[in-house]
């Protein structure tokens, strides 16, 4: 088995961050998992915690602690967003169809907004007008008149 160097790790792995499970790291340096929890622990070894709950660790963390690994990386970490051309094509249609509905609709508004008003009728006049609110919905103005009316006589 041939071990590849850190700097070839990351090159296979597309200049992404090489990162290792516990028990990756484990078999990597040949070493038994609760050493690495206990570097962990000691703070001597840096983790982080993955979306999935799983501590994971920088293969560059490892190699600052323990040199380059003895073994070659079993399994590198997927991507989380993997590289689909087929979806990126599809997504690219789909805001191109977007682009030309919205050219659409910004066309047919400025049509609309070219055109006259639409005629009035008298009926669609009366329609509209608010019937008039009561100026005396409590009677108080008609009582106020009506004394001080009075008062005059």
């Amino acid at each position: 088995m041939i071990a590849l160097s850190w700097r070839n790790t990351r090159n296979a792995t597309k200049g992404g961050n090489v990162q290792q499970t516990i028990s990756q790291a484990a078999k990597l340096y040949s070493k038994a998992r609760s050493t690495i929890h206990r570097a962990i622990d000691a703070g001597r070894l840096s983790c982080s915690i993955r979306g999935d709950g799983v501590r994971v660790i920088d293969l560059a963390e490892l190699i600052r602690v323990w040199g380059e690994p003895p073994n070659a990386p079993t399994q590198n970490q997927q991507n989380a967003t993997p590289n689909e051309p087929d979806t990126q094509q599809a997504m690219l249609h789909e805001l191109q169809a977007m682009r030309r509905e919205l050219v659409a609709l910004r066309e047919e508004v400025a049509q609309l907004r070219a055109l006259p008003p639409p005629e009035t009728t008298k009926e669609a006049v009366e329609t509209t007008k608010a019937p008039k609110a009561d100026d005396d919905p409590h009677g108080l103005r008609a009582l106020a008149k009506a004394l001080y009316s009075s008062d005059e006589e």
